[in-house]
């Protein structure tokens, strides 16, 4: 059965799925998230400001496997590090499937600086960036991190640029 508005394939209600066929009729659904987020500090190839998936649009994509009985659950963990006192904060993302006791699980280490890790801010961004890629993850959601992409690139300057010149280059 399709969705007319959405054109998206619904599941047989009457079917039984456990975590791996819901998983499996999920990705044939071929979902990924809107990039509707905008990010200023970065610029696309043409000069506006890099698109990406925000949180929001990446939950209401995986939500789609709500109607194979998937569901996920997120939470902030510490795992003991042996080289320093203070635990590392983890994003944990859990997949559930209703008629499974099975789970996939993602957990990825919140990597700031100590310093960072005391500022409500920084670390706020660093909990929602690591939830929107933990998600994209564990689901398998196709995504296309442009801000990420621009942020990695090396900065390459030529002539008397500001950084030949001995000033410091942040690279943006």
């Amino acid at each position: 059965m399709t969705d007319n508005k959405t054109n998206i394939k619904k599941a047989d209600s009457s079917k039984a799925y456990n975590l791996k066929t819901a998983m499996h009729e999920f990705q044939k659904l071929s979902i990924s998230a809107s990039k509707d987020g905008m990010n200023s500090h970065f610029k696309d190839p043409k000069g506006g400001a890099s698109r990406f998936a925000s949180l929001e649009s990446v939950i209401e994509a995986v939500n789609k496997g709500n109607q194979f009985g998937l569901y996920f659950t997120q939470e902030l963990a510490y795992i003991k590090n042996d080289l320093e006192a203070t635990p590392i904060p983890l994003v944990r993302t859990t997949v559930h499937q209703i008629n499974d006791d099975n789970t996939y699980v993602s957990e990825c280490p919140i990597i700031l600086q100590p310093a960072s890790l005391q500022n409500p801010q920084k670390l706020g961004a660093a909990i929602t960036y690591l939830k929107r890629y933990t998600l994209q993850s564990v689901y398998g959601l196709p995504s296309e991190d442009d801000d990420g992409n621009l942020a990695s690139k090396p900065s390459i300057k030529t002539g008397n640029s500001k950084s030949s010149q001995g000033e410091h280059d942040d690279g943006l």
